[in-house]
Parts: C-alpha cells; sequence; structure tokens
C-alpha cells in the first residue's frame, strides 16, 4: 500500500504561495474545479469548490479551497524533514502559530496554517 494524497480544506487560496510552498516547499502541479454534483455524490454537500494539487517529493496534497472555517478537529499531516529548526524558525518569521510540545527525549512541533490545518515536524533520523 502506498499514500496516494492527502487533502485538506483550506479558507485562503494565498496559504497555497504563503504557506504550503514558500514554509514547506511544495509546488503546485495544477488546479481544477470539483464540480458541485460530484461534491454532493462524494462528500454530502452539492458546492462547486476549487481544488490545487501540489507535490514535494512523494508526498501529494489536494487542497479545496472553502470560505468556511471549521472547527476542532483532530485532522493533521505529520512530515519528517531533513532540517526542521529552519522550517521552524521560517514559519514563526512568516507569522504562522507553532506549537511545541517539550518532552524529555524530543519536543514535538506542529505548524498551523491559516485555515487550522496542523502539521507534525518531525526531524527525519
Amino acid at each position: 500500500m502506498k499514500l496516494e494524497h492527502i487533502a485538506l480544506t483550506i479558507t485562503d487560496h494565498t496559504e497555497i504561495k504563503q504557506f504550503y510552498q514558500k514554509i514547506l516547499g511544495f509546488t503546485e502541479i495544477r488546479s481544477f474545479n470539483l464540480q458541485k454534483d460530484l461534491a454532493r455524490e462524494i462528500f454530502g454537500f452539492g458546492k462547486e469548490t476549487k481544488v490545487f494539487h501540489l507535490q514535494k517529493d512523494d508526498l501529494s496534497l489536494e487542497l479545496f479551497l472553502m470560505p468556511e472555517r471549521f472547527e476542532h478537529v483532530y485532522n493533521h499531516l505529520c512530515i519528517s524533514v531533513p532540517n526542521r529548526e529552519a522550517i521552524v524558525n521560517k514559519a514563526i518569521r512568516d507569522g504562522y502559530a507553532c506549537i511545541r510540545v517539550r518532552r524529555q527525549y524530543s519536543d514535538m512541533i506542529f505548524l498551523k496554517d491559516k485555515g487550522g490545518n496542523v502539521f507534525e515536524i518531525k526531524q527525519i533520523q
């Protein structure tokens, strides 16, 4: 089994460049509109939605642009990177939320984009 893509909802299209490309290093591959009939069939509500497909190395993301915010979810994406502190510093400098949970052996670090999506950032061992 292999992971094909991860789908997340974003509320602001500027996040694609500001967070996903600038902070995490993804490249936009393509964008398309999810038609309302297909959205209703798959997700249970009929609204045409802009979708952006991003890629970095072997990881693919589909970002669904919706202006409504969503609350209280446990969804997060965990990624391992070669230089965790560089990404964290860049995110903090650009005004993104960073949660650092101090632990005995290694800190847990989570970044949030402005849409509320949470990214656990691990150091490649």
